[in-house]
């Protein structure tokens, strides 16, 4: 059974310490992402198992440069990153989806110049909100 301490780590970019763990295994594989929904650094590790024992096979860390959430109506949904700066349209959609579509969620994006993320556009409590009204 996993402790609630093992289901996070504190990102290594913005310092929240709430970095989301997500974990797959399949057969004698298995692969471990952490992600910071608040400034979209990500590290991914995969291993390999043999004898009840992992193996380190493969591991890499992504600089954020910002994080979203989308929920549409009725639906269920994910965190995801950008690893690289967002096309101005791909940012639009987003935020059209959050304000106008009645999708659910939040936008961050990196500030590189105060080294912060910085909200856009939703709230990450915005399914709290609702569920209030």
């Amino acid at each position: 059974m996993l402790t609630l301490d093992q289901m996070h780590e504190k990102c290594r970019q913005c310092g929240f310490d709430y970095a989301r763990i997500d974990i797959e295994r399949w057969n004698s594989s298995s692969s471990r992402r952490v992600m910071c929904p608040v400034c979209g650094w990500t590290c991914f590790e995969e291993y390999s198992w043999h004898d009840n024992s992992p193996s380190l096979n493969k591991r890499g860390e992504s600089y954020g440069f910002g994080a979203y959430r989308l929920v549409p109506p009725g639906g269920y949904s994910g965190y995801n990153a950008f690893h690289a700066v967002p096309e101005p349209e791909v940012v639009n959609n987003v935020i059209e989806l959050l304000t106008v579509k009645g999708w659910k969620g939040y936008l961050t994006l990196w500030d590189e110049k105060t080294k912060r993320p910085r909200l856009i556009a939703g709230s990450p409590l915005q399914r709290y909100e609702a569920a209030l009204d």
